[in-house]
């Protein structure tokens, strides 16, 4: 079996499936979206241009929720429940909508929320984060699962960008706090490379 995992240093998305993946033995490839030539060379992998891309064996599995229920088919782990679904849901949410202001920002796009897609992603982002910190209090996150791994993906990318400040969500810290120490979770943590 060989399993190659194509993804960035920073990848949110790629770096839950990192984790998820611990227990296996896999190359990890690192995409590089900043220039021109490796993205045309990445277009030959996926033609979404995204990642985490899974290979297992020449089969290409595209996107990080396609590739956790393979994964969680292969490691014989229990299918997501609808709680964890929408847990994962709004995190996905939360980073859907910080990527674009991310992107945004970096093409010198001046974001305000007089601009309807700003308004919509800062709503997005705030009323997400405040349902996710009610639901990091009301429900047993204490579990190191694919949602913590998730959960602790989004905060350290997040605070990684600058987007977000997370004194304002202290039960999403305290969450994720219990798992920072952990080997790969520190090897993973986003860098500029």
């Amino acid at each position: 079996m060989s399993l190659v995992l194509y993804s960035t240093p920073t990848s949110p998305f790629a770096r839950r499936i990192r984790l998820l993946m611990e227990p296996l033995e896999c190359e990890v490839v690192s995409v590089n979206f900043l220039e021109v030539g490796p993205r045309a060379e990445f277009a030959q992998v996926t033609p979404i241009r995204k990642v985490p891309v899974l290979d297992d064996d020449g089969t290409r599995i595209f996107d990080s929720h396609v590739i956790q229920q393979y994964l969680f088919t292969k490691l014989a782990m229990p299918a997501l429940t609808i709680e964890q679904s929408n847990l994962l849901t709004v995190m996905d949410s939360v980073l859907d909508s910080l990527v674009i202001v991310m992107m945004s920002k970096r093409s010198g796009i001046e974001i305000n929320n007089d601009q309807l897609i700003f308004a919509l992603q800062n709503e997005r982002i705030a009323d997400s984060l405040g349902w996710l910190e009610k639901q990091c209090v009301s429900q047993d996150l204490s579990e190191w699962n694919y949602i913590t791994m998730s959960l602790l993906s989004l905060v350290h990318w997040a605070q990684f960008r600058d987007l977000v400040d997370f004194t304002d969500y202290p039960a999403i810290l305290a969450a994720v706090a219990p798992f920072e120490s952990l080997p790969l979770v520190q090897q993973t943590i986003p860098a500029n490379p």
